[in-house]
């Protein structure tokens, strides 16, 4: 929206805000054209290309996950360790759970050190 004025991107910013979370749309099965309309909070839109159906995919995976959990640091897994000897991760956009051992938490410090 490079030629938007001040307005024109404070009535998009609400009509985000107000639309709310694309994921709920898609549940909702809500075509892309109402999914715009909800979003821009313009009765105009223009379909520029037709049959593109939206879905929702999360791509996380328990390589993802051991990467961020591993980026907590070498003290920290130490602590879980020592206080549940385990962890679980739940993925905040999809809620799968990653379960990880306490022998994968150490592998994962072996890996820290190794860096």
């Amino acid at each position: 929206m490079p030629d938007a004025g001040e307005e024109e991107i404070s009535k998009v910013e609400q009509a985000i805000f107000k639309a709310g979370a694309i994921s709920k749309m898609l549940d909702q099965n809500l075509s892309l054209q109402e999914i715009a309309v909800k979003i821009t909070g313009d009765e105009k839109v223009e379909i520029i290309e037709e049959n593109i159906t939206p879905i929702y995919e999360c791509d996380c995976s328990k390589e993802h996950m051991e990467q961020a959990l591993a980026a907590i640091g070498k003290e920290e897994l130490q602590n879980i360790i020592q206080i549940d000897e385990q962890a679980e991760i739940v993925c905040h956009f999809c809620n799968k759970t990653y379960q990880f051992s306490k022998e994968e938490l150490e592998e994962m410090i072996k890996n820290i050190d190794k860096k």
